[in-house]
């Protein structure tokens, strides 16, 4: 119990310092990065929420597909914010397997240079079955890939390599328009829904500000668990 006490306080304050960073770098550019695209104002008409965020059937899914409740995160893979998070969402799978499912989404940052490559790299290795595999891989080695000068699909190549993947199919994947276009579907739904900013948390159909601890997240996962009827599902709740 000690152990997961420190590791508790390592990942909040984590969580502090990106928030930090965030706050002194300046606001301003977290919105500035997220400006929408002439004449696609998608999030001037935003589709009902329950639609957008019912779970597709090639959604990203963690968990008990019968839980309580269902956690949606819009992530980019080199956010620093997303990254102080990421052990703090696997806690909770630990710790709440009966009452949890975690679905993923992309949602890279024009701001991040790296961004959309990590999230075609990760979509690729979906593609043969090792989706976690990658984002795991890349969120434990942020540091080392994170915040590079240019784009550069190379950065991955090493990960890849480490889970196991068909290279020469990873690299043709990685290239495919329908890749491309699952990354941007995500990207489009977390547009309508008002999303500015990575990570964005949606708990059971309700936007979850960010919590500032692992304990705020896990009360509010309790919370929404609490308010579910007894034998409803998070399916049902979220559409």
């Amino acid at each position: 119990m000690k152990q997961n006490k420190n590791n508790t306080s390592s990942t909040g304050r984590r969580i502090g310092i990106a928030i930090a960073v965030a706050a002194a770098l300046g606001i301003a550019f977290w919105g500035a990065s997220m400006t929408k695209d002439k004449g696609t104002d998608t999030a001037s008409q935003p589709a009902p929420s329950g639609d957008l965020l019912a779970v597709a059937a090639d959604d990203y899914v963690k968990g008990n597909p019968d839980a309580p409740v269902t956690l949606v995160e819009y992530l980019d893979f080199e956010c620093e914010a997303c990254g102080a998070y990421y052990p703090l969402i696997k806690q909770l799978e630990t710790e709440l397997p009966d009452d949890l499912r975690v679905v993923t989404r992309y949602f890279p940052l024009p701001g991040h240079r790296n961004g959309m490559t990590a999230a075609l790299a990760v979509e690729a290795a979906g593609r043969q079955g090792k989706y976690w595999e990658m984002h795991d891989a890349l969120f434990e080695n942020q540091a080392s890939w994170g915040e590079q000068q240019r784009p550069d699909p190379a950065l991955f190549e090493k990960y890849a390599q480490k889970i196991g993947l068909d290279m020469e199919r990873f690299r043709s994947d990685v290239k495919d328009k329908s890749v491309r276009d699952r990354v941007e579907r995500d990207i489009a739904s977390g547009k309508a829904l008002g999303n500015t900013g990575t990570p964005s948390f949606f708990l059971n159909g309700e936007k979850l500000e960010n919590p500032g601890s692992y304990e705020a997240l896990k009360a509010a996962v309790e919370a929404a668990r609490d308010a579910v009827p007894t034998g409803a599902s998070s399916s049902t709740q979220a559409q």
